[in-house]
C-alpha cells in the first residue's frame, strides 16, 4: 500500500511541476498550489482498484489527530486534541478523525503538508509528522515545498517521512 501511494503521490506531483511549467501559473499562495495539486492532479489517479479509489478520500485543511509531544514540538504551552492539516488521504471515502465516542482518534494513511514560496520546508511539519509515524505503521507523509519567481519558473522538492524516518529531497524537481 505505501509503494502505491508513494506513487501516487509522485505522479501527481511530477504532472503538476509540468503542468505549471509548460502551461504557465499565476498562483502566488500555498492555498492556491494546494487546490491545484488536488483538483487538477491527484484527483486524476483516483481509479477504482487502487489505493485513492473514491475522491471523497481526499480532504483539505482537515482535523487528524496529534501528537503526544506537540507542545515540545511547537514549544507552545499547550496543545488540542486534533490538528488541521492541509491535505489528508483517508483509506475509505468519508472519514474523519472523529471516533464513535467522538474523540480524535482515527489515523489517515496519507497526510501531506505544503509550503509555498518560503526558503525552505517546515522541520516544524517534518519534526511532527516524524513523530505521528512513528505511532502509525500504515501511515506515510510529505513535506512539499515549492517556488514560482516566473510564471512559467516552478521548482518543487518533497521529503517523505515513514515509521519515523524522514528522507529529505525524496522528489525534487528544480
Amino acid at each position: 500500500m505505501i509503494a502505491n501511494i508513494d506513487a501516487l503521490i509522485r505522479d501527481s506531483l511530477s504532472s503538476l511541476t509540468g503542468e505549471v511549467r509548460a502551461l504557465g501559473w499565476s498562483g502566488q499562495r500555498e492555498r492556491e498550489v494546494v487546490s491545484l495539486f488536488c483538483f487538477g492532479h491527484l484527483l486524476t489517479h483516483c481509479k477504482k482498484g487502487t489505493v485513492l479509489y473514491d475522491p471523497k478520500q481526499v480532504a483539505i485543511e482537515v482535523a487528524v489527530p496529534q501528537v503526544a509531544d506537540q507542545v515540545n514540538i511547537s514549544g507552545k504551552h499547550q496543545s488540542k486534541l486534533q490538528v488541521c492539516k492541509d491535505i489528508v488521504i483517508w483509506p475509505r471515502p468519508r472519514m474523519t478523525c472523529w471516533d464513535a465516542a467522538g474523540q480524535p482518534t482515527v489515523k489517515p494513511m496519507c497526510i501531506i503538508e505544503w509550503k509555498h514560496n518560503e526558503d525552505s520546508e517546515s522541520q516544524y511539519d517534518v519534526a511532527w509528522m516524524h513523530q505521528f509515524s512513528a505511532a502509525a505503521e500504515s501511515f506515510v507523509g510529505y513535506a512539499v515545498l515549492t517556488k514560482q519567481r516566473e510564471v512559467r519558473e516552478f521548482q518543487l522538492s518533497c521529503s517523505r517521512i515513514y515509521r519515523g524516518e524522514a528522507q529529505s529531497r525524496w522528489l525534487s524537481m528544480e
